[in-house]
């Protein structure tokens, strides 16, 4: 605290405090005004499993190609079941895409998964029963 003698010859203090306080409010306001007008954007994209080739689903023959060769068009599936006598080999490939806005107060995202699936039903001498393509990734 500093002190002056004001011209009544008595010492008083000085307001020092009221110049140190505005500096800290004033310092503190800009602050919060450039963090609430802030923004910020951003966006995602994850992919899982493999591309299912089409032409190649297109040489599914039922009742004739085995699952040999579906693993070695296709590749290990992404999930399998028994069925009974029948097994199912599903492949799926997925993208999922995401983005988000931001300020200083709120955020919205929004999100879209799109998958191409092969859903492949085997009998049990290992040959296709049956096998449905569902293609909703366009490229």
């Amino acid at each position: 605290m500093e002190f002056t003698i004001n011209t009544r010859s008595r010492i008083a203090p000085r307001r020092l405090c009221d110049a140190k306080a505005l500096r800290v409010f004033t310092t503190a306001f800009c602050v919060l005004a450039v963090a609430a007008t802030l923004q910020a954007c951003a966006t995602s994209q994850q992919i899982t499993g493999r591309p299912i080739d089409a032409q190649q689903v297109g040489q599914i023959v039922d009742g004739k190609t085995t699952s040999d060769q579906i693993i070695s068009w296709f590749g290990a599936p992404t999930t399998t079941s028994t069925l009974g006598e029948n097994q199912l080999y599903i492949y799926k490939y997925c993208v999922s895409k995401g983005s988000g806005f931001y300020t200083g107060y709120f955020g919205q995202t929004k999100s879209e998964e799109k998958c191409d699936e092969l859903t492949v039903t085997f009998d049990k001498d290992g040959k296709v029963k049956a096998h449905n393509f569902v293609k909703r990734i366009q490229e």
